[in-house]
């Protein structure tokens, strides 16, 4: 049997192996539909997290063998082979946590037929001995897992993942699964080319309406920590997970929670490898409640009922966000995905996007240092991943140079002139991609419509306005901002490059990415409207705001079907301390919460969609005199003044 035999009775031979070495019943939705398009071309999938994407490949290398499949998770490969292994499939891995003798018993075992999977890392493939061998035996299926990381424009871009085109041909173009769980179309685009896959892909909806998506706006790290304390004191025993940014962070955030009784365990990679081990282990087996992590943890942990996860900090791309909050509820009962939003968040990973992207100097040194790699190497491929901000911004330039023509398709240098002409062109264009994900990033966090609709589009997926599994649609979220529109953001982020080219400044010097989504945003027409700008004093306006103010001229003339300006309603007023840690007036929560009971009764709607008791309890401590004070009240956004902003001050002002 091949796997390009195209009969319905293969996907029934699939069905009966599911069953048969997993006890599975049935596919999961998706599954099927990619077995089916497999048997007549390559694919490339992008299905959500849980929904089995590994089956997949798993059941035609039972009924084939010789399925390569790679992947860059190290822990996903044991995992999957002790798994495979139990269910009866001959499974090996090849990386460096096994030694050389293992490693050749596993190549052995796959090139003569005894093994039906080997996984392995992209970067076994700079050894021509071992792609002449596969190549010999016969590869029937290659899986390309995380294929998100072969595009400069994903997520997790990993520069080993470049050659795999290359790869692919060397090993007579077998069939081919690509597989990701998070991608939105452009980065789609760039697998299917690489690869060299024709077919459209096939979209199984990324929407997981078990997990209710939430924002907390917080003022400072430390009433972050004090919400995470209270939220997992009411989860004690369910298990969850903890994203915070920096390994500091998440050692001081552990230890914080075990001093107040928390049962939680520290992840970074700056752990000793065995440490890490043995903490995913007690996490899988319920020995630890709570994961305290960088993002380094939760690729291949296969752990279904995660029943929580929070984010310390904003990540810096949807992509990122969702991937990790999906870790949560793989079981398809309920969970919770809550991101802590504080503002500042935006700034650091700002910083984070500039150290990411090398200037002209640093981009220059990079190109030298690969020249004289190369030549003390014999013209290897290039195999450096990044993981600091330094490597990072190497990573950027490997596919900045790639586009440029001085990296080939092998990953193999095309010159070894030291002082080549290189373009940082490709770097600029990627840091204006990164900073408008980023924008869009904090559009969702800012955001007053439905989250997972927000989601959904970002994916390129249609979807309802309204859903019951997010804050904003169960009326528990906060103030709500206007959202930028990215074309125009995207033309006054080009302009302020330009900007800082003309001048010899540095872009950031010119304007920052939240003044570029203000602009974006409210649209200045004249010198008053732009002065109220972020980031926009006398200086810069008489500097250039007259281009600028031209420039958003013109995208309105070329865009007359954009949606209207939004108004200012003024700045909020800031909020320095939550609700729970001021005095309420109890007398005045009562008088809300009947006001609250009689407006929900006459609009037939439960009490929690007019207002929740946290939002309640914050109106009578902060006891909001106007408008403008009221729409700066947790869960109050511009929706909610309008529609009860009357009625709720003439409570708090005794009429």
């Amino acid at each position: 049997m091949t796997i390009a035999t195209t009969t319905t009775s293969l996907v029934d031979t699939y069905r009966g192996l599911l069953g048969r070495y997993f006890g599975f019943p049935e596919f999961r939705d998706g599954q099927e539909r990619v077995l089916r398009e497999l048997a007549e071309h390559d694919v490339l999938a992008v299905m959500p997290t849980g929904s089995g994407k590994s089956m997949c490949y798993v059941l035609p290398a039972i009924a084939s063998g010789r399925t390569l499949v790679v992947s860059p998770l190290i822990a996903l490969m044991q995992d999957q082979v002790e798994s495979l292994t139990a269910a009866g499939v001959p499974a090996g891995f090849i990386n460096s946590n096994i030694d050389r003798d293992a490693q050749n018993r596993n190549y052995r075992g796959f090139v003569e037929g005894r093994l039906k999977l080997l996984y392995v890392a992209p970067e076994r493939f700079a050894n021509d001995r071992f792609v002449a061998g596969l190549r010999e035996a016969g590869v029937n299926l290659l899986a390309v897992d995380e294929a998100h990381c072969m595009s400069e424009w994903g997520h997790d871009f990993r520069p080993d993942y470049l050659v795999l085109g290359a790869v692919r041909e060397r090993l007579g173009s077998p069939r081919t699964l690509a597989l990701t769980a998070t991608a939105e179309p452009g980065v789609r685009r760039d697998i299917a080319r690489l690869l060299g896959i024709d077919a459209p892909p096939v979209v199984t909806s990324v929407d997981r309406p078990n997990l209710k998506l939430a924002v907390v706006r917080i003022g400072s790290p430390t009433q972050g920590k004090q919400w995470l304390l209270r939220y997992l004191k009411e989860r004690v025993g369910q298990p969850g997970i903890v994203y915070v940014r920096t390994r500091k962070g998440v050692d001081d955030t552990a230890s914080m929670l075990r001093e107040a009784g928390v049962n939680a365990e520290a992840y970074h990679a700056g752990m000793p490898a065995a440490e890490r081990t043995q903490t995913q282990r007690r996490f899988t087996l319920d020995e630890v409640s709570v994961i305290v992590a960088t993002n380094a943890f939760g690729l291949g942990v296969d752990k279904p009922d995660i029943r929580f996860v929070v984010h310390l900090n904003m990540p810096g791309r949807i992509e990122s966000y969702y991937q990790e909050a999906g870790r949560a509820g793989r079981d398809g009962d309920p969970a919770e995905c809550t991101l802590l939003y504080d503002p500042r968040d935006e700034t650091a990973q700002q910083h984070f996007i500039e150290r990411s992207h090398p200037d002209d100097e640093r981009f220059r040194a990079i190109w030298r240092q690969l020249v004289d790699d190369s030549a003390q190497s014999d013209g290897a491929p290039v195999r450096r991943n990044g993981t600091s901000a330094d490597e990072e911004g190497y990573a950027t330039a490997i596919a900045a140079l790639r586009d440029g023509g001085l990296i080939d398709a092998s990953g193999r240098l095309t010159s070894d002139d030291r002082d080549a002409p290189v373009d940082p062109g490709p770097v600029r264009a990627h840091q204006r991609y990164a900073e408008e994900r980023l924008g869009r990033m904090v559009d969702y966090a800012e955001s007053g419509r439905c989250r997972h609709l927000l989601i959904l589009d970002y994916f390129g997926e249609q979807a309802a306005e309204h859903c019951q599994a997010c804050d904003n649609c169960l009326g528990e979220a906060g103030p709500a901002g206007a959202v930028a529109d990215a074309g125009l953001r995207e033309v006054i982020a080009t302009l302020r490059d330009e900007l800082a080219a003309r001048y010899q400044r540095e872009p950031a010097d010119i304007m920052g990415p939240k003044t570029v989504r203000e602009l974006a945003t409210y649209r200045p027409r004249d010198r008053g409207e732009l002065l109220e700008t972020w980031g926009i004093a006398e200086v810069k306006a008489d500097w250039f705001g007259a281009e600028l103010m031209r420039a958003i001229e013109q995208w309105e003339d070329a865009n007359p079907d954009a949606p209207a300006r939004p108004e200012r309603t003024g700045r909020r007023q800031p909020r320095l301390v939550e609700a729970e840690l001021l005095p309420v007036d109890e007398a005045l929560y009562q008088r809300l919460s009947d006001w609250r009971r009689d407006r929900a009764r006459r609009d037939s709607v439960p009490a929690y969609v007019v207002f929740s008791n946290k939002t309640l309890r914050e109106i009578a401590a902060l006891r909001p005199r106007d408008m403008n004070a009221l729409s700066g009240v947790w869960g109050v956004g511009s929706s909610r003044v309008a529609r009860y902003g009357d009625e709720v001050l003439a409570v708090v002002n005794g009429g």
